[in-house]
């Protein structure tokens, strides 16, 4: 059973789920008032924006508020930028997978190439994939002013308008190594890792945790111990999602199971199998990454691989290992008992969830 999220955690989600909603419908009709050609690409974005468990933002709050920056409503404007660079790295990863569906609905560059009518099928590919790059660009574009809309500390800002910089450059240098990865049938497990660190894992929990401390004005030394914390939780969140990727039950985490193999992704899933099959085993898992004519039958046959070379069982250990050591940093926070109980049902939550 999937572990719950702490109330302390999961109080703030209604005012941040307004405060997304109204920065989106701003940008949006910001949008709109350039060009009305512009018009879809803000509907678009509105709907780009919607949904989704809104983690990283509820983890600023809350780390703000436990570091003694008072109410959480002083900092919606980061908790909003935060999503914002959300939305780019999903448009923008939905792009660079040719994925062409999102939660269950067409992605974005999907819903743009059907929206140009009898264009020819390459033309109309191209055109979707420009609107969502630009689409995804606005959103990121639109980050620096939301964060900066924060009423805290113009010293504690600028050191949180910092750290926010680095995210964005590590989510982009993590997407370049992912793709770089692919292209190259990469099967290294320590790269695998840092991919899932730089892309996924530090940006969804470990920056979120810092920037919620640095805001609240905690100094380097409590700043470092949130991202001492956050790093392995994040990486336990992607790990189980590469698992739900393949394994999960799509009714639940709204994605086929076919697509991450249909991908190619190199993820630690795949590098720890890469390093345990057999030569034949080894090309058989090789010819179904990355085959976007991979059907179900086909996918079936590399999870069993996957099962049976005991790849499956040495990411489950890697996330066991990821939560003793998110438990040792907690340890060492220097928070308070009620708070540090909320991390360990963070990291709890991120590794057994099931969607």
């Amino acid at each position: 059973m999937t572990e719950a999220l702490p109330d302390r955690l999961t109080r703030h989600l209604p005012v941040i789920e307004a405060a997304v909603g109204a920065a989106v419908a701003r940008l949006g009709a910001d949008l709109a008032a350039i060009d009305p050609a512009l018009g879809p690409v803000a509907d678009a974005l509105a709907d780009a924006g919607g949904g989704g468990k809104r983690l990283r933002p509820a983890l600023l709050c809350w780390s703000f508020v436990a570091h003694g920056g008072g109410d959480p409503a002083r900092v919606l404007g980061p908790a909003v930028a935060l999503e914002l660079v959300h939305t780019c790295a999903l448009v923008h990863d939905d792009v660079l997978d040719r994925a062409d569906e999102r939660r269950g609905a067409p992605s974005v560059h999907a819903r743009f190439a059907a929206a140009l009518g009898d264009a020819t099928p390459d033309a109309a590919a191209a055109y979707g994939t420009a609107a969502a790059i630009l689409l995804g660009d606005v959103a990121l574009a639109a980050a620096d002013g939301e964060l900066l809309a924060a009423d805290v500390d113009p010293a504690a800002l600028r050191r949180a308008h910092a750290t926010f910089t680095r995210l964005r450059i590590e989510v982009m240098a993590g997407q370049f190594l992912d793709v770089d990865a692919a292209a190259r049938r990469d099967a290294d497990r320590d790269r695998a890792l840092r991919v899932a660190t730089l892309k996924s894992a530090r940006y969804s929990v470990g920056r979120p945790l810092e920037l919620g401390a640095l805001l609240a004005g905690a100094d380097d030394a409590a700043a470092a111990r949130m991202l001492a914390v956050g790093d392995p939780v994040g990486r336990a969140f992607q790990l189980r999602d590469d698992l739900l990727g393949v394994f999960g039950d799509p009714a639940l985490t709204g994605k086929p199971t076919v697509s991450d193999l249909a991908e190619g992704k190199r993820t630690l899933l795949v590098a720890e199998a890469l390093a345990r099959l057999d030569p034949p085993g080894r090309a058989v898992l090789e010819a179904g990454l990355g085959d976007r004519d991979l059907d179900a039958a086909g996918a079936a046959a590399l999870r069993g691989l996957l099962e049976t070379c005991g790849a499956r069982a040495a990411v489950e250990a890697q996330l066991a290992a990821e939560v003793a050591a998110a438990g040792t940093g907690i340890g060492t926070s220097g928070l308070g008992a009620e708070a540090q109980d909320d991390l360990r049902a963070v990291a709890a939550w991120a590794a057994g969830r099931d969607a």
